[in-house]
């Protein structure tokens, strides 16, 4: 039965119907051959899939019966999803792997299905920008009890992203604080390549890359790091942020305090051609310590 009242499409009912859209095609099923078996419409699936409508518990057990989806952790997973669609937000403050927990949202499905991303980050370059090895060295710093085969994890996830971002046609939008660009971790050759990596992505016409300066007093930027993930419409926009605490997913209505933060950081930063020279200087001075 079609709704009367406007659906608000949680991350939550997002991320389901991506999987449950999926399952269909990998088993090589058709929308209508699948509503058939439903004993539903082919647009509703449709709908649900594309979290215009959220999936209903029983619809989704009995899809998982037609897909032959009987792993127990799998389908436990998936019919937990579909019970809290209509729910928003999310904290993962498990660490035992360092990964975020996939029942609630893939991250690499987020950052590859954003319209835009926006990073805003004050001690160290985001993971979509980072050389292999200024990701281990930042992970060795912040995690010096992390083992190298939780390093290699963590750096295999980052991986992950990148790629996930590569492969999409989304784009890109940094601020900085200056002072990330002077922070060497205590390897002035491992930045040094990632200042020239740097410089290289910020010549890709999907990335801008603005460097906020220490005299910017803007009032965000002394809040912290944060992400916004600038979904493409009908959906609202996400916010992310990481801290000791945990991993937290923001939601609408209180991710657009993000989105209008990050607008006034965008706008007291450099601009993108400033910013691209102040980081092959920024390189130059590690070359010049050399």
């Amino acid at each position: 039965m079609p709704f009367k009242e406007p659906v608000q499409r949680t991350l939550r009912a997002q991320w389901l119907g991506h999987q449950m859209r999926e399952l269909r095609r990998q088993r090589g099923m058709t929308l209508k051959s699948t509503a058939d078996y439903l004993g539903r419409d082919h647009s509703a699936l449709a709908r649900y899939e594309r979290a215009e409508w959220p999936f209903k518990h029983h619809d989704v057990a009995a899809l998982l019966d037609i897909y032959g989806v009987f792993d127990g952790r799998t389908r436990a997973r998936l019919l937990r999803l579909s019970r809290d669609t209509w729910r928003t937000n999310q904290w993962d403050v498990d660490f035992t792997d360092g990964l975020p927990d996939r029942a609630y949202v893939d991250h690499a499905w987020l950052v590859g299905h954003a319209k835009l991303i926006c990073f805003y980050h004050t001690q160290l370059l985001p993971d979509l920008l980072q050389t292999p090895a200024y990701a281990d060295r930042a992970l060795r710093l912040r995690e010096a009890a992390a083992t190298p085969a939780d390093r290699a994890a963590r750096i295999a996830e980052r991986i992950g992203r990148q790629r996930a971002f590569e492969a999409g046609s989304n784009g890109l939008s940094v601020v900085l604080d200056d002072a990330v660009l002077r922070r060497d971790l205590g390897d002035a050759d491992v930045m040094r390549a990632q200042l020239d990596h740097l410089a290289t992505l910020a010549r890709r016409q999907r990335i801008e890359i603005r460097v906020l300066p220490a005299d910017a007093n803007t009032t965000p930027r002394f809040d912290g790091p944060f992400q916004v993930f600038r979904m493409p419409e009908p959906y609202p926009e996400v916010a992310y942020l990481e801290n000791l605490a945990g991993q937290i997913y923001v939601e609408a209505p209180q991710s657009k305090r993000f989105v209008l933060a990050f607008d006034q950081l965008r706008d007291a930063a450099l601009t993108a051609a400033d910013s691209a020279h102040l980081i092959t200087a920024a390189a130059l001075r590690l070359d010049a310590r050399a």
